[in-house]
């Protein structure tokens, strides 16, 4: 494949953008990806982007990509981060500013990282751990069992896993 922008050389660089699921592909030489500054700066001007947004801010291209533009400075009363600077340096300044900006963050944050509540990580190797996930795991589809239940206007059947949520609770917090 010939480079896209000296259209002389063979493409040793490629560059590939999905916005929306609209696909654009950069295709660069050795020497014209280093003219851009790539893999150092990460900057070519020469095809109208800016390959830093491709690379960081990826709260800021995802809100970008949902067709939300950015709104004006609001900034968090207390480390005074503004959404604009979350987004320019894909870090949120302090733990207030996820309540500040939740409306924007949430949505970004369950696409990248699956779900909004932080669980952590722990040795699988740990008895106590496993035990612990195989809990919350059967109480998350007990609570979903009960929404199906009461959808279906079973009420005994909800108050049955209701009961059964209760003593996994109990179990786990006799353990912790």
């Amino acid at each position: 494949m010939i480079c896209q922008h000296c259209k002389q050389n063979e493409a040793t660089t490629h560059i590939r953008r999905v916005v929306n699921g609209a696909a654009e592909e950069f295709h660069l030489c050795a020497a014209c990806a280093k003219e851009a500054g790539l893999p150092g700066q990460l900057a070519a001007p020469e095809f109208g982007i800016h390959l830093s947004d491709l690379f960081s801010g990826f709260l800021g291209s995802s809100l970008r990509g949902q067709g939300q533009s950015l709104p004006s400075p609001v900034r968090c009363e207390l480390c005074g981060s503004s959404l604009n600077e979350i987004i320019q340096n894909s870090r949120v300044g302090c733990a207030r500013c996820y309540e500040t900006f939740a409306g924007q963050l949430q949505p970004t944050l369950q696409r990248i990282h699956g779900a909004l509540r932080h669980t952590g990580k722990a040795p699988e190797a740990d008895p106590a751990v496993a035990e612990r996930k195989q809990r919350q795991a059967r109480i998350e589809q007990l609570r979903a069992l009960i929404g199906e239940a009461v959808q279906s206007e079973d009420y005994e059947q909800a108050a049955k896993l209701r009961y059964e949520i209760r003593m996994l609770e109990e179990r786990g917090s006799d353990n912790a």
